[in-house]
């Protein structure tokens, strides 16, 4: 497995770059390493997939399959704010205008913690979560996903959200920061 986990590592410096114009919170460094790390997988799953920014890196970078798992209602915590768009809007039809065209992804639209109910222990070799960013939704996230994980986990914003970085620090002890993805090795 090649995993740059340095962002001065010359295989990132010289990849080339990755970026598209979806709108979402992914830098584009954070997209360019998810992207680099996906085609490292032959099989991954993202909890929160909103209108697709991270999605469409883990898409061009796997040749596997890509499980996009969301329920497009938003955080709770931020419904008001940042997502209240999905209470004016359905965000999967966008989803789908900007992601739908790749075959290899496949749409799971339910919560998180029932999606994992359908994935074996080691069954996935990547997961990457951005989906609640509150303290118990994330813990329940980690706990319900980091069994089915055999290569990388990750997620965003954990130099963003203080509730992020509490969860992974209780729960997951040492990890590699790509600005504000936290990443564990399996």
């Amino acid at each position: 497995m090649n995993i740059c986990l340095n962002m001065a590592d010359p295989m990132f410096v010289n990849a080339p770059c990755y970026k598209n114009n979806i709108k979402g919170w992914l830098s584009d460094i954070e997209l360019k390493w998810l992207y680099l790390t996906a085609k490292e997988m032959e099989s991954i799953v993202e909890i929160g997939s909103w209108k697709g920014r991270s999605t469409d890196a883990l898409l061009s970078g796997c040749k596997g399959t890509v499980w996009a798992v969301d329920h497009f209602m938003g955080n709770e915590g931020l419904r008001d704010g940042v997502c209240h768009e999905a209470m004016e809007k359905d965000v999967s039809k966008i989803f789908i205008a900007n992601v739908g065209h790749y075959n290899n992804l496949k749409l799971l639209k339910m919560d998180s913690l029932e999606a994992a109910e359908l994935f074996g222990d080691n069954s996935i070799d990547m997961v990457f979560i951005d989906a609640g960013h509150i303290y118990n939704e994330i813990k329940n996230d980690i706990l319900a996903w980091l069994p089915k994980t055999k290569k990388v986990f990750c997620g965003h914003d954990y130099r963003i959200r203080s509730d992020v970085k509490k969860a992974v620090d209780e729960l997951l002890g040492k990890i590699y920061l790509v600005p504000s993805i936290w990443i564990k090795l399996i």
